[in-house]
């Protein structure tokens, strides 16, 4: 219950949290989450791959806790009959990235596509630690940065999330600029 509070207080402050927006390389800021779990990976044996991804303005410290955590949960959620392969990629428009966090994990029910998304809210077996917290953050984040997020998912087969983000974002009352 104390680490439910905890996680409710610091969703809570990070929400109110002012945005500064700024050029993010995201290949460095990539590099650096995939540093961080790299122990861990390789522990399960997964490899994480990410492609050349193209830059953008937003939030830096928002922007690394949406894909730490995409990349944290494709981890959590391998499948233990074959070693976990997460693979990040984006694309640029005129006026958008996207980004794409694949992973050959255990997937989610199509019934629970939206579900994952709700605060405590979870998906499949609960053997794994979690209070249901982490998507509806990044969700949350992600729309507050203009953008928006999809999932595509199998069960046995894995997940993709696509993070839609405006190519510069200028602040909460100017969304983006072109």
């Amino acid at each position: 219950m104390d680490r439910l509070i905890n996680a409710v207080l610091k969703l809570s402050r990070e929400g109110r949290r002012d945005f500064k927006p700024e050029e993010i390389d995201m290949n460095a800021l990539l590099a650096s989450i995939t540093q961080t779990v790299a122990h861990r990976a390789s522990e399960q044996g997964a490899i994480v791959a990410v492609a050349d991804l193209p830059p953008v303005v937003s939030d830096q410290l928002a922007v690394e806790q949406i894909f730490s955590n995409l990349v944290d949960n494709a981890l959590k959620y391998g499948r233990h009959e074959e070693p976990g392969r997460i693979e990040i990629k984006g694309r640029a428009t005129r006026t958008h990235v996207m980004y794409e966090v694949c992973d050959n994990g255990r997937g989610i029910d199509p019934q629970d596509h939206q579900r994952v998304f709700e605060l405590f809210r979870r998906s499949g077996p609960q053997d794994r630690p979690g209070e249901g917290i982490g998507l509806a953050h990044v969700r949350a984040l992600v729309r507050r940065l203009g953008g928006a997020m999809g999932l595509t998912s199998e069960l046995g087969r894995g997940s993709v999330f696509t993070v839609t983000l405006p190519r510069r974002w200028v602040g909460e009352n100017n969304r983006s600029v072109a």
